[in-house]
């Protein structure tokens, strides 16, 4: 009997994470999303019988003596990629299929939870709707781009054409409740009362560097270290970061380590100013040591790119590191962090993100730790996955059970 099969009620979850061992071999295909999963899914076991699909862009290989923990070992694995519409309706017939043969073999989920909104699983979840005893559907939101967007006539015409495509807009009513990363997107639901809950995401404390861990910095010398690690995209807001970092004579460098396409201009850029560095990929144990040898981590996320229906799941691992924050202040990150960290405001990028910059460089990096070390403590205490996987299951598990969406945002609310 697997773990989590006499946890009570049944759930069936559809996502994305690889199975175990296999994201080491891909590591720059979605390791964000990939560790909030496995981390995410291990606890809930706890919770529920829980059954799984993932969604993969490759074909997996099988890894001998991967840790369990590395990844989820789903029942059912589908495929997407090139030609996309021929592997989604082969991916939405086999998921179709699978789920028949559970349901009669007497395995009938109570609740589906399906991380965001993609073709296959929206299809899938369009089709179980016209079935009889429908699960309750609960949908995973990490992040839309789109959500709350006006899109312009000919872009909505050309996305409606598109096969097995349909906008968030549209597919939102199907779901009985979400789970947002984002605080910002509360609103959004509410007024379409549908129950929401907030769950920024969490941590596992045991990948924490703590204090007696010092000896992987370099000591209190030298100008101030800001580093940056995670996704390099434009939603990621590297390049003004960097921009606005370099624009100013400050007593600091700036390091980096991430992945994606502009790899090869930060390695450029790296060459021709010495207080920019570029370290490249690094593995997530690495990248928390790495956040442990700066004096402050940034996470600069502009307001655009849909940043305000998500939450920048990096700043779990800025906050292990030990080390103090400066973020942009979108998704409820307030919330989180607390008061020791340091926001600016994305919708006055530059002059906030550079003012603060020289408001930290004149303080004493005796503080800078201080503020690290508390901004660690307030999260490996409110934000394990032991608990926000508990509020999450207490979440669902009153979404069966209440017979209505007003029913259920009232006992929220008490």
């Amino acid at each position: 009997m697997r773990a989590g099969e006499n946890a009570g009620s049944r759930l069936l979850y559809l996502g994305f994470a690889f199975p175990p061992g296999v994201q080491g071999l891909y590591p720059e295909r979605n390791p964000a999303g990939h560790a909030l999963e496995t981390q995410m899914i291990s606890e809930l076991r706890r919770h529920f019988q829980i059954r799984s699909a993932g969604v993969l862009p490759i074909i997996p290989p099988v890894v001998q003596d991967a840790q369990p923990d590395s990844g989820i070992a789903h029942e059912v694995l589908l495929l997407e990629k090139p030609p996309e519409l021929f592997h989604r309706f082969r991916s939405l017939a086999r998921l179709k299929a699978e789920y028949l043969r559970w349901r009669a073999a007497g395995w009938q989920p109570e609740t589906i939870l399906v991380y965001n909104l993609s073709p296959i699983y929206n299809q899938f979840l369009l089709w179980l709707r016209r079935q009889p005893d429908c699960p309750k559907l609960v949908l995973l939101l990490l992040d839309s781009a789109n959500l709350g967007q006006h899109l312009p006539r000919l872009k909505r015409l050309r996305r409606g054409l598109k096969p097995m495509c349909i906008p968030d807009s549209e597919m939102i009513p199907h779901f009985d409740a979400c789970v947002g990363l984002s605080r910002d997107t509360e609103h959004y639901f509410r007024r379409r009362q549908i129950p929401f809950l907030w769950m920024p995401g969490a941590c596992t404390p045991s990948r924490a560097l703590r204090p007696c861990q010092r000896g992987l910095s370099n000591g209190d010398n030298g100008p101030i270290r800001f580093g940056y690690f995670g996704a390099l995209g434009a939603h990621s807001g590297i390049k003004p970061l960097i921009s606005a970092f370099l624009s100013q004579d400050l007593p600091a460098t700036l390091e980096l380590c991430g992945y994606g396409k502009s790899s090869a201009e930060l390695t450029s850029l790296a060459r021709q100013d010495a207080r920019l560095k570029f370290l490249g990929l690094l593995t997530p144990s690495e990248c928390i040591e790495f956040g442990h040898r700066c004096d402050v981590l940034v996470n600069p996320r502009p307001a655009s790119h849909g940043n305000e229906n998500n939450f920048a799941s990096k700043l779990f691992d800025y906050a292990l590191s030990g080390r103090a924050i400066l973020t942009s202040s979108l998704s409820g990150v307030e919330g989180v962090l607390g008061s020791e960290a340091f926001y600016f405001d994305p919708r006055q990028f530059n002059e906030s993100l550079q003012e603060r910059l020289a408001e930290i460089v004149s303080m004493p990096r005796a503080e800078l730790h201080r503020r690290g070390e508390a901004i660690q403590q307030r999260i490996v205490s409110e934000f394990t996955w032991e608990k926000q996987a508990g509020r999450l299951a207490e979440f669902i598990k009153a979404v069966h059970v209440k017979e209505s969406a007003v029913e259920l945002t009232e006992a929220l609310a008490a």
